[in-house]
């Protein structure tokens, strides 16, 4: 179902045994939380605890669901950090991200400003943080980013794809708000979906 406390624990830099030492549990009752979490047999209780023993805090969302909510930045994180901590290959992340911007880009009029005002989750990988935030931060009108969209470059160039040949049109095509924060990737992956 969801990969909220494991997300968090990676995102926020805490293991497994630390984890399960500010809840006072053993490190196979964290490893059997995270399971029961992404099963959706978890209980809230625990889910809630299991967060704010990482200074997080759990936020339920009710609403009536429109054609844009699968788009929703929050959502899409969400399936973002599944897909990220289920493989290390990054091209559905990419083509789930591109799709998702390209949607809210091209349809800003039928989403519901409150679905955008939402901070999602921060991802278990802070380069795929910085990107999801950069690309719905262009993607949106400058009047309309909400303050979650702010990003800070990072310390090392990272380049999304693998391949030598991407890596080598990314040192030409990256568009420029990415190349400030030392993101790399070839245009033409960033449009594909």
């Amino acid at each position: 179902m969801t990969s909220t406390i494991k997300s968090t624990r990676l995102a926020a830099g805490i293991s497994v045994n630390e984890l399960a030492r500010r809840l006072g549990v053993t490190p196979s009752a964290v490893s059997q939380l995270e399971r029961s979490e992404s099963e959706g047999t978890i209980k809230l209780n625990s889910l809630r605890e299991a967060l704010a023993a990482m200074g997080a805090s759990l936020r339920l969302t009710a609403g009536a669901e429109s054609r844009m909510s699968r788009y929703a930045p929050y959502r899409v994180a969400e399936s973002l950090a599944d897909s990220l901590i289920s493989s290390k290959d990054s091209t559905f992340p990419l083509r789930l991200l591109t799709h998702a911007v390209k949607e809210l880009h091209d349809n800003a009029e039928l989403v519901d400003p409150s679905e955008i005002a939402l901070a999602p989750t921060p991802l278990p990988d802070k380069r795929w943080d910085t990107l999801m935030r950069a690309s719905f931060a262009h993607a949106l009108p400058r009047s309309k980013r909400p303050a979650w969209t702010k990003t800070s470059k990072l310390a090392e160039p990272w380049f999304v794809s693998d391949f030598p040949a991407l890596r080598e049109r990314a040192k030409k095509s990256t568009p420029e708000h990415l190349r400030r924060l030392n993101i790399f990737i070839d245009e033409r992956s960033l449009s594909r979906v």
